[in-house]
């Protein structure tokens, strides 16, 4: 564009554009500021939320312990749920914390490998794991006893028998209250969480059929 001495050009100066740019710049790396402080602020919240749901599987732990001892079969499955409520609010705030640490720093993959892998290691036991209780047929029967032999053959199987049902019921509440204790201890692990409060499940249904 021509113009006339003196006159002022509509035209950027090449100073002008420089401190645009710049301006846009400094813009730019205080808005990736801000992005990486609020997610460091969601991973902060994730972090206390695991804390307070672990502190409150820990109380509900010293609740189920207490019910073990008594065999209180009846009020364990509320607190199952209460856990898997605390599990259920944990896996959706690690959800949150997933993709935030995808965006801060990429990671992925190495996190749901961790996971997966966790969720592999959970203690099984069956009732075929535990002591078989002993009927008449293990009796050895001496061919001529008398009345007052049979009646103590019958004391000593009966005694023998309470022995080994609580045995039985020792075994299957002390693994319902590890998976139980292992589950809380793998909140931030959701999948492995998951799979050990299965466990659970069958190891209370276990745990109740000894102590009926």
């Amino acid at each position: 564009m021509t113009t006339t001495y003196g006159a002022t050009s509509d035209a950027e100066v090449p100073g002008d554009r420089e401190e645009d740019d710049l301006d846009q710049s400094l813009r730019n790396i205080e808005q990736a500021v801000r992005t990486a402080q609020r997610a460091f602020d969601e991973i902060g919240r994730c972090n206390q939320l695991l804390d307070a749901a672990q502190a409150s599987g820990d109380e509900v732990m010293q609740e189920l312990d207490v019910l073990l001892r008594h065999r209180e079969h009846a009020a364990v499955p509320a607190l199952l749920d209460r856990l898997d409520a605390l599990a259920a609010e944990v896996a959706r705030s690690e959800a949150d914390r997933t993709v935030v640490r995808r965006i801060l720093f990429g990671e992925d993959e190495d996190a749901e490998l961790a996971d997966a892998v966790g969720a592999c290691a959970v203690p099984r036991l069956t009732a075929d794991d535990l002591p078989r209780i002993p009927t008449v047929h293990d009796l050895e029967d001496p061919g001529d006893s008398t009345l007052e032999d049979m009646w103590e053959r019958d004391q000593a199987l009966a005694a023998r028998q309470h022995e080994v049902r609580r045995e039985r019921t020792g075994i299957a509440a002390d693994h319902l209250r590890t998976v139980t204790a292992e589950a809380v201890d793998s909140f931030g692990t959701p999948a492995a969480t998951a799979a050990l409060f299965a466990e659970a499940r069958r190891a209370y249904e276990l745990w109740v059929s000894c102590v009926r």
